[in-house]
């Protein structure tokens, strides 16, 4: 038996994310990495792949990229690390600029995941938006591995036409099962023919609205395609959801003073002055802290 682990979106940053108070995010991201290098130990896999969004952004921090590479070389000792460049990878999302990013000082380390073959399965990989369904390589596979918003059905996609389904992956594709990453939220789809869609989902809890979200990787059999999901060890989240109240606090003074200026209230003929007049007032003192960037946006309105 052949086995693959199947991961996705680490969005590895020098930054801590706002819903986070972690003491050392670094610290954080390297244990969750290690976490993931367990699982392949302990399931004996065969290869690693990461399907995208290694790193939060283009170019992420010294220290960052470091312990990336670092926690790669060791969980390549052992097996075959392979990685698929995203959307958040690639400055302007675009692949040509691959020598210009942190992933294309990684990929000189390791391998990128491409059209191959792995036993006797065919794979086809490119990163999205390079995809040729028309290629016999594209319809001659037995899986394809993208990374692109698949969500696993219309009732989780928030607005219409904003990614895809699982089974609009399956009704382009004629193989057999098909990985993805982008979505955070992990799952597996199972078409009524049986072939598959398997999205790992994240690395960690990045954002408050996935507080309820236990992290996994998917476990891929070769011999038989058959797929399994590892949860990532439980463990309490140092995650807060503050931040979210105080901004909605802050957007709803924002659009306010908005308002106001746009009804016409001011009486200056310098909008600028208008505006200094709204925010100073006693009403919408709170709103002082937001005068930068109001003009801003309102500049950017009138562009």
């Amino acid at each position: 038996m052949s086995k693959v682990l199947i991961t996705a979106d680490w969005h590895i940053r020098g930054d801590r994310p706002r819903c986070r108070v972690d003491e050392d995010w670094l610290e954080t991201q390297r244990r969750d990495i290690r976490a993931v290098s367990e699982i392949a130990r302990e399931e004996k896999v065969r290869e690693v792949w990461i399907l995208g969004d290694l790193f939060h952004q283009p170019r992420v921090s010294t220290e960052a990229l470091n312990m990336v590479l670092s926690e790669l070389l060791d969980i390549q000792q052992n097996r075959t690390v392979r990685i698929l460049p995203g959307n958040h990878d690639l400055p302007y999302h675009d692949y040509g600029n691959l020598e210009c990013s942190s992933i294309g000082v990684v990929l000189k380390s390791f391998g990128e995941l491409g059209t191959e073959a792995l036993d006797n399965l065919k794979v086809y990989a490119v990163p999205f938006g390079m995809e040729d369904e028309d290629s016999p390589e594209f319809k001659g596979a037995d899986i394809w591995v993208t990374h692109q918003l698949t969500f696993p059905d219309d009732a989780a996609r928030p607005i219409k036409g904003v990614g895809v389904t699982a089974q609009e992956l399956l009704d382009k594709f004629p193989g057999r099962l098909v990985l993805t990453g982008d979505y955070h939220n992990g799952y597996v789809y199972t078409a009524r023919d049986g072939r598959q869609v398997g999205t790992p989902g994240c690395l960690n809890i990045q954002a408050a609205d996935l507080l309820e979200y236990f992290p996994q990787v998917l476990i891929l059999d070769t011999d038989t395609l058959d797929i399994t999901t590892r949860v990532l060890p439980p463990r309490a989240e140092l995650v807060v959801t503050d931040y979210l109240v105080a901004e909605k606090e802050r957007d709803e003074r924002m659009e306010k003073v908005l308002q106001v200026v746009g009804d016409g209230s001011a009486v200056s003929l310098s909008f600028r002055d208008n505006l200094e007049n709204i925010i100073n007032s006693q009403e919408f003192k709170p709103a002082t802290d937001v005068y930068p960037e109001l003009l801003d946006r309102l500049n950017k309105d009138r562009q």
